[in-house]
């Protein structure tokens, strides 16, 4: 995203942040963009929520006041559907002009049909380099259309890596398929990140790709101080910036948003038409909560 220019943006920027605590970083300075530890959180916080479908079987929503959410639009894997996408993304439109929304990745098993072909010709099963980036490719192209058929243009596309799916034993390879999935959305001009964990992100992929100043959204915090604290090039990885740290609390995946990032990626924009508390009960169409506060809990 390009930086803010105009002085009425640039004031605005520096009032949030001031509003948190935090102080603005400057131009000049390291990708580090807040000083974690001056962020406080104030006692009427609100956060946001990521969902998908391990929420689809109950059909349960976040309770109390809702700043934004991120939909998961896949069924865990890659080139598959999230069976309540529809609906989830209806709940978060409610709160939130244009929700965002997380991809599943993962590296092509043997056979698998959307690695043979792309962007790097016809691939042999042996050459894991091509294959990654070919699956990457295709799975960036699947995952938009399936958003377009479902009538949804996200504000921005998460790629979401972890240990949990298939991988190959090459980090270079792996690495190729987040590559790939990259270049397809900026070609595009969609605005994407990454999320993980610097921990994951060093198993799966290495360190020799890099995409600097690509928005990272961290995970592991425990609470919103623990989260807060993460909003730190510490926490990075793949050569971003954290803009987002995700944290544990209700039963769901709670999410701060790191004070001072808009340069970095767009920030979620309230829905005008939504009024009062913007809690959610187990139904999307159900009544709002008036309620939210911090359960400290074992970090996911």
């Amino acid at each position: 995203m390009r930086w803010l220019v105009s002085l009425c943006a640039l004031v605005a920027v520096a009032a949030l942040a001031s509003s948190f605590g935090a102080r603005v970083a400057l131009a000049d300075e390291p990708v580090s963009a807040v000083d974690a530890a001056a962020i406080t959180i104030a006692p009427d916080h609100v956060p946001g929520f990521d969902i998908s479908w391990p929420q689809c079987p109950t059909g349960a929503f976040p309770p109390g006041p809702v700043a934004f959410g991120v939909i998961g639009v896949n069924n865990g894997k890659p080139f598959t559907s999230n069976p309540c996408f529809r609906e989830q993304f209806a709940w978060a439109n409610r709160v939130e002009q244009t929700p965002a929304v997380y991809v599943n990745t993962a590296f092509p098993k043997p056979g698998d049909p959307e690695a043979l072909h792309g962007p790097y010709g016809a691939c042999v099963e042996e050459d894991g380099w091509c294959r990654g980036y070919n699956y990457g490719w295709n799975l960036a192209k699947d995952v938009i259309q399936r958003a377009e058929l479902a009538g949804v243009t996200p504000s921005h596309w998460w790629l979401d890596v972890e240990g949990g799916n298939y991988w190959s034993a090459e980090p270079n390879d792996n690495s190729q398929v987040v590559r790939a999935a990259v270049d397809y959305f900026k070609a595009r001009g969609l605005p994407v990140g990454i999320y993980g964990t610097p921990y994951q992100w060093r198993n799966i992929a290495g360190s020799i790709w890099q995409s600097p100043g690509i928005p990272i959204w961290t995970a592991g915090a425990q609470g919103v101080d623990g989260a807060a604290r993460r909003c730190d090039s510490a926490y990075a990885f793949a050569g971003g910036t954290v803009v987002m740290v995700q944290y544990y609390d209700w039963g769901f995946d709670t999410n701060f948003i790191c004070p001072g990032t808009e340069a970095f990626f767009r920030h979620p924009v309230a829905h005008p038409l939504v009024s009062g508390p913007r809690g959610r009960s187990m139904s999307y169409l159900g009544a709002q909560l008036s309620y939210w506060h911090v359960v400290p809990m074992v970090s996911n």
